[in-house]
């Protein structure tokens, strides 16, 4: 899931462009990622599509890929576009062709019924319910909830697929910044997540657990860091100066300028 976000990936430099005969209107760039995983993604509002790939694949091996996935990929652009076709706003409120980010990747959702029966009740019982599916190859997440439409349903069943996901990934990256920026401190044992309305994170040094707000689900993985290491540094170096703050930023999160500022801005593309 380490993957660099939209953003940083549409200022890359385009190189190489996949067509098809048959759709002479689409296009998907290739954008190469030091990593071993490929996915397709679209890019809302226009539902243009892109396909991630490691540096090292071949071009053919890459448009195979994306050949072999033509038809769902029309299908999400018709649900994205008939989404944004009614609204000019990108904030995700869970419907079909919405776009939802997890650790900076954007999925866009679909959202289907969990159950036909009119007579349910909403309810602890219907929450427990709701579920979701990821497509990690299409970047594609089914929502599954009782009344479409129902924001409040669509988020519990996206955060309640997307926060062991986040943990997941979270624990392994703390692990090596604090060994570039404290490697004697005490590691966390365990990542949880929770509703936090006054900070991001909140370190148990007793109990060994880092509490994440939710809120920072859909954040790129080096802005999630930024905000664990800005508050370890009050737990492991409470009385370093400015400076010395700053070095070891820097040796922790190399870009931490870059995602402080998108921390700080309440109209950011990630803001859940």
């Amino acid at each position: 899931m380490a993957q660099k976000d939209q953003g940083e990936r549409m200022d890359q430099k385009q190189t190489e462009i996949i067509e098809f005969s048959n759709i002479p209107d689409l296009k998907v760039p290739i954008w190469r990622e030091p990593s071993k995983e490929t996915f397709l993604a679209l890019q809302p509002p226009k539902a243009l599509p892109y396909v991630v790939a490691p540096m090292e694949a071949p071009a053919d091996q890459v448009a195979a890929f994306v050949q072999q996935r033509l038809g769902v990929l029309q299908e999400m652009r018709t649900d994205m576009l008939k989404h944004f076709s009614k609204t000019n706003s990108t904030k995700c409120h869970f419907k079909t062709g919405d776009v939802a980010h997890l650790l900076g990747r954007p999925f866009m959702l679909r959202v289907n019924p969990l159950s036909t029966n009119k007579k349910t009740k909403r309810g602890t019982r219907t929450r427990a319910n709701l579920r979701a599916t990821m497509y990690g190859d299409i970047s594609l997440i089914d929502l599954f909830v009782v009344h479409i439409g129902d924001y409040d349903q669509g988020r519990t069943a996206f955060l309640a697929f997307a926060q062991p996901v986040f943990a997941r990934n979270i624990h392994s990256l703390l692990k090596q910044c604090m060994q570039r920026v404290f490697p004697d401190a005490p590691l966390p044992l365990a990542v949880k997540c929770r509703p936090m309305r006054d900070t991001w994170v909140r370190i148990d040094l007793e109990r060994s657990i880092v509490w994440f707000s939710e809120s920072l689900i859909p954040y790129p993985v080096n802005a999630v860091v930024f905000a664990y290491l800005n508050e370890a540094m009050k737990h492991f170096a409470p009385d370093i100066s400015d400076e010395e703050r700053d070095v070891l930023l820097e040796q922790g999160v190399p870009n931490w300028q870059e995602m402080k500022a998108i921390l700080a801005d309440p109209n950011n593309r990630f803001v859940l």
